[in-house]
């Protein structure tokens, strides 16, 4: 297998883990396309890990890994930035039936994830909150056209319904784009404790089989934008509400915009489109009995009725509902195929002869990039 390159330093790894450790922060490896069983390291200073010709394939030794939780991990108070790009990352298990594929502890600053296939891990994305260890004090994560899938553990284990696709602590921002979030077995597809969370231009999709509980649990309320997804609630889906907005929680100023989504209704049982049970801290009420309304607008809902679009747990005020259009019958076919697109994976599986070759002509150019920038001064 070519090795691993430093694109920063120049220097050559034979394996991921080493490259971590050998790295300096701020530096750019390249991985080329093929698996790597590795107990790696944990990450502690600023790293962007790229695949080169194809998805890398992350995972560890089993039964734990070496670092006790994850694949990648990033532990407390580093004050690490970590950008990874191409990665397959699957199979993480711990102790405590929370092993993540990437673990971004509190006290961090920007995740951010691109073009990786997140999947069959305990936790996917497990994500802390920012302290004075954050860069600014800021920590967030960003995921782009990425694929983050069966996620979580069996019915029998205690565990079932608390692990999730992606699990975000209290952030700065959580920003989701462009991605492909399905199939969680019994926890939620996205669950965020984050301030801010940007959910745009997803499909978010439970399928026929898995017993998902929310699509996006938004736990402690936040200034929220839900635009531009498709979302299904699947035919096992165990709860029966798409979206929840303050269960366990309400931050103030937070703000709810549900706007031009596609929601589709699979589940025999019905379902509801958004539980809202915040109870707005800026109200006045000494008893925080008042509603943040939402805004619901512009959606079109399949086999959901206007009855069906929210429940208000502590209105009034109600959410403001405008412009929805109501359809009943089978929804549109849902779009399954790959959320990342990295170069060279529709052409031959990752690890073959000729996505290696790709993937060693692709850093050959990065060393002789790097050698003509060097000998230019």
């Amino acid at each position: 297998m070519a090795a691993i390159y430093d694109e920063t330093s120049g220097v050559d790894y034979s394996t991921i883990s080493a490259a971590i450790t050998g790295s300096s922060a701020n530096d750019v490896l390249l991985v080329p396309a093929g698996s790597y069983d590795e107990n790696f390291p944990s990450i502690t200073h600023n790293l962007t890990i790229d695949a080169v010709g194809g998805l890398a394939s992350l995972t560890t030794p089993q039964p734990i890994p070496i670092n006790g939780r994850a694949i990648l991990d990033v532990p407390l108070n580093a004050g690490v930035n970590l950008s990874i790009s191409g990665l397959e990352i699957s199979g993480a298990v711990d102790t405590e039936n929370n092993g993540a594929g990437i673990l971004f502890e509190i006290g961090n600053g920007v995740l951010t994830v691109n073009n990786s296939w997140i999947h069959g891990n305990q936790d996917g994305i497990l994500t802390g909150s920012p302290t004075a260890s954050s860069p600014g004090g800021v920590m967030t994560v960003t995921i782009n056209k990425s694929e983050i899938n069966n996620n979580g553990v069996a019915p029998s284990n205690p565990m079932f319904g608390f692990d999730h696709n992606i699990y975000a602590g209290a952030l700065t921002q959580l920003t989701v784009t462009n991605s492909y979030i399905h199939d969680a077995p019994g926890g939620d597809e996205i669950k965020s404790l984050a301030l801010v969370n940007v959910i745009t231009g997803n499909r978010i999709q439970d399928g026929p089989t898995a017993p998902t509980s929310y699509s996006i649990d938004l736990s402690d309320g936040g200034m929220d934008t839900i635009s531009g997804n498709v979302i299904e609630k699947g035919a096992s889906a165990q709860n029966e509400n798409f979206i929840n907005f303050g269960s366990e929680g309400t931050y103030p100023n937070s703000s709810l915009a549900i706007s031009g989504n596609t929601i589709v209704n699979d589940r025999p049982g019905g379902g509801n489109l958004l539980l809202n049970q915040t109870r707005d801290p800026n109200s006045g009420d000494p008893n925080f009995n008042a509603n943040v309304p939402a805004t619901i607008d512009g959606n079109t809902l399949y086999n959901l009725g206007t009855s069906n679009l929210f429940s208000d747990k502590f209105g009034p005020p109600f959410d403001n509902a405008s412009n929805n259009v109501f359809l009943s019958g089978p929804g549109p076919t849902l779009d399954t195929s790959p959320g990342y697109d990295v170069p060279g994976f529709d052409v031959i599986e990752p690890g073959g002869l000729a996505l290696l070759l790709v993937a060693v002509i692709g850093i050959a150019m990065a060393r002789l990039s790097r050698n003509i920038i060097v000998a230019r001064g």
